[in-house]
């Protein structure tokens, strides 16, 4: 089932049956039927945390031979 937070606005896939009776039964949350997340959005933030972590270790190589002497 999905749920949307009404204070944030985010909107949550639940699969725990206890949280499921909980969220139900509070007033800051609300069923939402039919919900289909939008894939694109999380295709950029996939691809946005690969680059990120690609790049942390291009960062970390160049770091490591500045700090090896050059053997001549």
């Amino acid at each position: 089932m999905w749920f949307l937070n009404q204070e944030t606005g985010c909107t949550w896939e639940v699969t725990d049956q206890e949280l499921m009776l909980r969220l139900q039964a509070s007033g800051h949350y609300e069923q939402v039927e039919g919900f289909q997340p939008d894939e694109t959005k999380q295709e950029a933030a996939q691809t946005k945390v690969q680059a990120t972590k690609s790049m942390k270790r291009t960062e970390k190589a160049q770091v490591k031979e500045e700090q090896e002497p050059a053997h001549e």
